[in-house]
């Protein structure tokens, strides 16, 4: 989280200190898409090329009693090379993963958790951004995983087990894994 603490307050000096001008504008927007359903948003349009994006993404699953929540709140600078919709991106976030599984026999939880520092890359569009108001957007992050870190707790359960071994591999892997984040809709309002 070490990055985000950084370049958060950069961003709010950047935002305090810009001029004003038609172009610019505050805005904040909701989305969905694979594999975080649920995305949700800061935006700060600094002039008409660049744009400031701040967003927390969210996937959240469960069945019986199997719980698992992905999560990454992100930093992103967005530059918008034709002074239109299309934008390409670049930033930092936060993911962290938490699987968690009840035992049976013995009632214990079983807890893996996986946070890494990610760099993100972005490209998308947001029609009618530009023009103040509402606005529809999609876009497409490449998330690249870094210095992953992996906790397993399993109370009872000696760490040469089998079964605590493949938890352990399935983690390291996510965590050293790159995906991408589909946004099939992104809805927002520029004020």
């Amino acid at each position: 989280m070490q990055p985000l603490k950084f370049l958060l307050p950069l961003f709010l000096l950047l935002s305090l200190n810009a001029n004003a001008k038609d172009s610019s504008g505050f805005g904040l927007s909701v989305g969905s898409g694979i594999p975080y359903l649920g995305q949700g948003g800061v935006h700060f349009r600094l002039s008409e090329k660049i744009t400031f994006y701040g967003g927390y993404n969210i996937l959240s699953l469960s069945t019986g009693s199997a719980k698992a929540e992905l999560t990454m709140p992100e930093v992103l600078v967005q530059y918008h090379p034709f002074s239109g919709s299309f934008f390409v991106g670049g930033g930092l976030g936060q993911e962290a993963l938490v699987a968690t599984a009840q035992d049976a026999d013995s009632g214990q939880e079983v807890r893996a958790e996986v946070n890494a520092t990610t760099a993100i890359a972005k490209l998308g569009w947001m029609w009618g951004a530009s023009n103040g108001g509402f606005w529809f957007g999609i876009d497409v992050s490449y998330v690249i995983p870094m210095s992953p870190e992996t906790t397993i707790t399993a109370p009872g359960v000696p760490q040469n087990d089998p079964d605590y071994q493949d938890v352990e591999d399935a983690a390291n892997r996510f965590g050293e894994t790159s995906y991408f984040n589909f946004t099939f809709a992104r809805l927002g309002y520029i004020f």
